[in-house]
């Protein structure tokens, strides 16, 4: 459900401006209204900052936090100046390793040798020059002919120098190149440096890790310059500027809070109840299981102040959608295990949702149980006795299809009353009877059905009864879609919105059969990991065993994996675009987010 707001309306003189938001930001409770302004240069510059800051914190979390106890002198500034410079210093010896040991593959071929000596015989007037020859193209008899000395051949290349003392006529298909400006080891060495580098940088970042506590209460800090800039530029001037008005929502359950301290503090308000068509803020407030869907409906959107919650109405259908795409014992039974125990080391925040993951296990099971499917066996063809009395219960796949539909048109006429109760609750009675029509003519077709399927009964489909039934739904489809409109305009409109279910109810509920086939390919991928273990297995003493288990272990973690994701995505699909629609879902609220002062736990 959604929390009632208050809404508040301050009135404070414009010198006592500024002590009035810090009172107000260490209340921590009011959200204030921040509708249709513009960020000025201020607080750009602050956001600027904090994302400065921000990429800093996220990449000394990275690093390595030595082990020792230092006294922090540095303030944040001077760290993320720091941080900056030894990232560019890191960026640029990189790029320098690259370029060195580019040039060292070049230079490889010729080995290391002293240029010093080479300038010298240059200036006796030897010179030595480089030359590169193709296999094809080097002729041995070349060693004899001329001064030559073959220095290197690889890849299919000759690498020789000649010895010219001047005038030397070298008419051979080679190609000479030039003189390399440095040796093998003079370049291994400046790589070496480099790296040598890159290790002092990385140590002074490891240490510079020991600052983060630093930055992240600079964050806060800043984040909360920023919330202060905001909130005061949200502020109306009135009277010659002298009055600064400011609006704000509190929730119902600290509104008595707030007027204590604000009585206290002698300030003007005007407090109201939040009406359904105000802007108010959401805050969720739902029991302890439907709490942990919450996190599931905040991904698509809050709904708007004078919506239901759908959140307890979903979570049910999620939860039973999930074991059903899963729908392996097996499988189910390591998620509230794994979740059970690791329950035990969590921090808090995290064991929602650890809990979350022990209820969605347990529906696999529960599915797992109902179709008689463990770790990809299929009971049915096992050979236990215990289990022969059982194996009539477990569902085939003729009625786990059959099953998918049903909980599909279950919840799409669930969303239909779930919309009904929403247009009563906003607009009035009328507006739900249109819809409360659509449920009746489904129900009642439905339920007829049934009952006329035993020979015995005397309800029919299309009897008498039956019929005044849809009678009475009729007018209320036809003629109450849109109240207070012309008859004619809500007969037309009626027609339009009878094609429109009649199309969209028998597309919405053959979306459902996603919920078996997944639940059938999740059994079946299964079954065929256990084939290929026992069926590729070598006949070899204890490497039999090894294989056995090493594809046990893979495939299944593959198919756990594959299978979760899609018993996660399907379900929300499902809730997202089939019943969110029939139940009339607009959203578009905001969160709530008072105005509050950021600090960081220890």
């Amino acid at each position: 459900m959604i929390t009632p707001m208050y809404k508040y309306n301050f009135l404070v003189y414009h010198r006592d401006f500024d002590d009035f938001l810090l009172k107000l930001q260490e209340l921590g409770v009011v959200d204030i209204s921040m509708e249709n302004r513009n960020v000025d240069e201020d607080e750009k510059k602050i956001i600027e900052k904090i994302a400065k800051v921000s990429s800093t914190i996220k990449f000394l979390e990275t690093r390595t936090v030595p082990d020792e106890k230092i006294t922090l002198s540095h303030s944040a500034d001077e760290i993320i100046s720091r941080v900056e410079l030894l990232q560019r210093e890191h960026e640029q010896f990189e790029n320098a390793i690259k370029k060195a040991q580019k040039e060292l593959a070049e230079v490889e071929p010729w080995g290391n040798f002293d240029q010093k000596t080479l300038n010298l015989l240059a200036e006796k007037g030897i010179n030595v020059r480089f030359f590169v020859a193709s296999e094809k193209v080097f002729d041995e008899e070349w060693l004899y002919e001329y001064p030559i000395e073959v220095i290197n051949h690889t890849n299919g290349l000759y690498y020789f120098v000649l010895v010219d003392s001047g005038g030397l006529s070298f008419p051979v298909d080679a190609q000479e190149v030039r003189t390399p400006q440095f040796s093998v080891k003079e370049k291994e060495l400046e790589i070496q440096r480099y790296h040598h580098r890159i290790d002092e940088i990385s140590k002074e970042l490891d240490f510079l890790s020991l600052y983060i506590d630093t930055l992240k209460h600079e964050q806060a800090n800043l984040t909360n310059q920023l919330d202060f800039k905001m909130v005061k530029s949200s502020a109306v001037a009135e009277a010659e500027s002298t009055i600064m008005v400011l609006e704000g929502w509190v929730p119902e359950t600290l509104n008595e809070k707030v007027k204590q301290v604000l009585d206290s503090e002698s300030v003007i308000y005007i407090s109201s109840k939040a009406s359904l068509h105000d802007n108010a803020p959401i805050l969720l407030q739902n029991n302890k299981f439907a709490k942990l869907f919450e996190p599931i409906s905040k991904l698509f959107a809050f709904p708007t102040y004078a919506e239901l919650d759908l959140t307890p109405f979903f979570a049910p259908f999620f939860m039973l959608f999930f074991g059903f795409c899963f729908g392996d014992a097996g499988y189910g039974l390591i998620f509230v295990l794994a979740a059970t125990l690791y329950k035990f080391k969590a921090k808090p925040e995290f064991k929602p949702l650890l809990t979350l993951i022990q209820i969605l296990g347990s529906s696999t099971i529960l599915f797992g149980a109902l179709t008689g499917t463990v770790f990809g066996v299929s009971l049915v063809d096992v050979d236990i006795p215990a289990l022969e009395n059982f194996k009539s219960y477990f569902f085939d796949q003729d009625k786990m299809f059959k099953l998918s539909l049903i909980l599909g048109l279950v919840q799409i006429i669930f969303g239909m009353c779930v919309k009904a109760a929403n247009l009563w609750i906003q607009y009035s009675w009328k507006h739900a009877i249109s819809t409360i029509s659509w449920v009746v003519l489904i129900v009642s077709t439905g339920l007829f059905y049934l009952l006329g399927q035993n020979p015995e009964s005397s309800l029919k489909l299309f009897d008498p009864i039956h019929l005044a039934i849809l009678g009475l739904a009729g007018v209320g489809i036809m003629f109450f879609n849109s109240p207070g409109k012309n008859p004619f305009y809500n007969f037309g409109l009626g027609l339009w919105e009878t094609y429109n279910m009649a199309t969209g109810l028998l597309g919405d509920t053959l979306s459902y059969i996603r919920l078996f086939a997944l639940g059938l390919s999740s059994g079946i991928l299964g079954s065929v990991f256990n084939s290929l273990a026992f069926g590729m297995s070598p006949d070899i003493p204890v490497l039999k065993q090894v294989v056995i288990v090493l594809i046990l272990i893979i495939g299944h973690s593959i198919n756990i994996f594959m299978s979760a994701l899609g018993s996660l995505v399907h379900p929300m699909r499902l809730t997202f675009v089939e019943f969110y629609k029939n139940a009339g879902f607009t959203g578009g609220g905001r969160g709530y987010d008072p105005f509050r002062k950021k600090t960081v736990e220890a």
